[in-house]
Order: C-alpha cells, then structure tokens, then sequence
C-alpha cells in the first residue's frame, strides 16, 4: 500500500466522529426549596414548635385515654389506637411531618412561614384541648 492510499489513512483515524451529549445538571427545585426553608431561623423555629406540639399532643392523649375517661373523637385514629397506640401515634407523627415536608420543599419564603404558623397554631391546640379536657374532670 501507498502511504497516500485512502484505505490507509483510513486504518490510522483514532477517535473521529465520537460525540457524547451529557446533560446539564439540573438542580431540584424542592431539594433547594427545602434547603433555604431549613435554613430560615423562623421557619427552623415554627417546626420545632409543630414537632413539639405533636409530642404533647401524644403524651396527653395517651395519658386521657389510660384513664379510661376518655374516647378518642377521631373515628381513624381510634381504631388505630385500638389495634396500637404506639402505631397509631407513629402514623399519626409520620402524616404530620409528610405534610410539613410537603411545604417546606414545595413554598418558598413568607407563604411557607405562613402556612407553618397555621400549622403550629392547630398543632398546639390539641394539646392544650387535652390539658384542660383533664384538668376539668
């Protein structure tokens, strides 16, 4: 063969014609949502609150209902405390903080302090309920 031969040249072309298309990366929005919203002290503080006020709640409840003077109002979360308290209040913790994590990942800024002080204020008042619920009998 001659060295200009096209069949030669062709046997030493290394690497032609490769071409791989990557991606570029994409942040997830909830992942980054969620960062800044931990990030926020006043956010951080009103789950603290929720976490706080779901503990309370269990205790009293749980302390109401050993007493035998009292029936849980919830028609699902009484069957579940029927078949196990410790379930039922684990099913329970495990919903709230699903739906905290919700928002915290899925709002940003005021509307996600917003919807976490409506969440702490409701989340305080069963507890509170179940206080002076015990304290009246």
């Amino acid at each position: 063969m001659v060295a200009g031969d096209p069949a030669q040249r062709r046997l030493h072309r290394v690497g032609v014609g490769i071409l791989e298309i990557v991606p570029d990366e994409v942040e997830d929005r909830g992942v980054r949502n969620l960062k800044d919203n931990l990030s926020d002290r006043v956010c951080a503080l009103l789950v603290a609150i929720i976490a706080a006020a779901q503990a309370a709640d269990i205790v009293t409840t749980y302390r109401a209902l050993a007493g035998h003077g009292y029936v849980e109002n919830n028609p699902l979360l009484r069957e579940l405390i029927a078949r196990s308290p410790v379930g039922a209040f684990t099913v329970k913790a495990l919903m709230i903080f699903a739906v905290v994590l919700l928002v915290l990942s899925r709002l940003r800024g005021q509307r996600t302090r917003v919807a976490l002080v409506i969440a702490a204020a409701i989340s305080l008042t069963a507890p509170l309920l179940n206080i002076a619920l015990m304290m009246r009998s």
